[in-house]
């Protein structure tokens, strides 16, 4: 199961940005996706992340399930699949 949480600051509340990380027997964080703005440092694999404001420690709140992806749907393909209109009765 994917999930996305913000990363919060306990010190001064700010929100540094998302993170996503799957669910399988424990929390595996996936990546980081910093917000609009961010003058951080984006942390390498395995080092811990601080905030960007403060450097103060960081929590993740609102964690919930990462909406789905868009699937491709070839449109040309689509219309050929679709019943042809009926004709009308005379």
């Amino acid at each position: 199961m994917r999930l996305v949480g913000d990363v919060k600051c306990y010190h001064c509340g700010h929100v540094s940005g998302q993170i996503e990380a799957t669910r399988e027997e424990g929390l595996e964080v996936q990546s980081f996706k910093p917000r609009d703005g961010y003058k951080g440092k984006k942390p390498a694999a395995g080092e811990k992340l601080r905030c960007e404001r403060c450097t103060g420690p960081v929590f993740l709140e609102d964690l919930r399930e990462a909406p789905l992806e868009p699937l491709a749907i070839d449109l040309a393909a689509a219309r050929k699949l679709r019943r042809p209109k009926r004709g009308k009765a005379a």
